[in-house]
Order: C-alpha cells, then structure tokens, then sequence
C-alpha cells in the first residue's frame, strides 16, 4: 500500500469516529492518561517551540499550550479535516494566542531545526514508514530539542495481541513495536541520548514511551 493510499484510510477512519471521539471509552480509560503521562515528563520552559505529530482533538496540543502560560508556540498536526475541525473549536473556546492546528501527514512533516520539543502520543502504530517519520521529526528539531512519541508496547502479550487485532481489522493501523524496536528506530534515525521505558496505566492498558535528542553540532 502507498503512502497516499495509506493516509486516505487513516482520515476516512478519524473522520468517522470524529465527532464521539472525546467521549470513547478508549479515550477515557487510555489515551487521556497516556497523554497526561508524556505532557508531565515534558521539562516545558516559557518560550519553547512544540509539535504535537498526530494531535487528534488537540488534548495534548493544548494542555501544553496551556503549561507555556501564552508564551512560544504549540503547532498541532494531523491528517483527519474532522479532528483537526474539533481541535479549532475547542482553541476558539479557550482562546490560547500560542497554539495553532494544521492539516497534515507525519510523512509530509517538512521543517527544518523549529522545535524544542515533539511528541507523539497514540499516533505511532498509524505511521506507514516509522524510519521516514523519524527521520523527519529528527530534521523538524531544534539542536538539542527532544523527540518523545508513546504508544502500547508489544513487551507485553495483551498489547501484542491488540496489535494483532488492529493490523487484521483496521487497514489504517500499520502496527506498534516492541520497547527495543522503538529503541531502535530512534537511534537509526538520528537520535542520541535514547531511551524507551515501559510502564503499566491499569491492568490491561501497557504503554512504551519513547525519547530522543537531536545533537548538538559543536
């Protein structure tokens, strides 16, 4: 499958599910708390450059509009019209003046040194060519600037097997990875200071979150 043919199923499946995707019990019970997770671990300093690859609704994009107290700026990126609709709707609310919501595939992310920080948050087993998209997101840094992207993690055996599941019933989900190919994607595309750690949020749901730096060239 192509990559366009790839993104056109990934919009068609965001762009159903977009108008009760807040509401989803997944959402509730994993996404939220994941993305709660990542934004914590963010070492966020007034002024900072953020893109959130995937922003969905825009919850993470958001929160960390919020944490940056009206300073820098928060670009949030995804490839569904419907969710990036949603993610509009709830800035004209809030009316953070530091964030900003774009239309756009991951694989077509095309800045160079702008971001103090990435994140991707339960975007990562939707990416048709992890390499290309890391390698992207690696360029989109600042020198020094972190990449941190989070998905389940197939260490665990109830994660392997919803993956599985996904990769039968979904033609949108490409798959995620075990805690050490994460590793690995990230040290081949570029990234230093790598490490991958894996924690429970309940009993069922089991998450990897992966970071990476950009070097500084001296």
């Amino acid at each position: 499958m192509g990559k366009k043919q790839h993104d056109e199923y990934v919009a068609r499946e965001f762009n159903r599910s977009a108008r009760r995707y807040d509401d989803s019990h997944v959402v509730k019970s994993y996404q939220s708390r994941a993305q709660a997770l990542v934004v914590d671990g963010l070492r966020l300093e007034k002024g900072m450059r953020v893109l959130d690859l995937g922003c969905g609704t825009g919850a993470a994009t958001l929160e960390v509009a919020s944490r940056l107290e009206g300073t820098g700026q928060v670009v949030g990126l995804d490839l569904s019209e419907k969710m990036i609709a949603r993610a509009k709707r709830k800035l004209s609310t809030l009316g953070y003046a530091n964030a900003t919501f774009i239309l756009q595939s991951a694989s077509a992310l095309d800045y160079d040194g702008e971001f103090d920080y990435v994140l991707s948050t339960n975007a990562f087993h939707h990416f048709a060519d992890k390499q290309e998209v890391f390698s992207r997101v690696h360029r989109s840094l600042k020198p020094g600037g972190t990449f941190v992207v989070q998905d389940i993690c197939d260490d665990f055996l109830l994660m392997r097997l919803l993956d599985l599941m996904g990769k039968i019933g979904e033609k949108a989900h490409v798959g995620s990875a075990t805690s050490v190919a994460l590793k690995e994607l990230l040290v081949s595309a570029g990234f230093s200071d790598v490490a991958v750690r894996t924690t429970k949020l309940n009993w069922f749901w089991q998450i990897m979150v992966g970071e990476g730096t950009r070097r500084i060239a001296y």
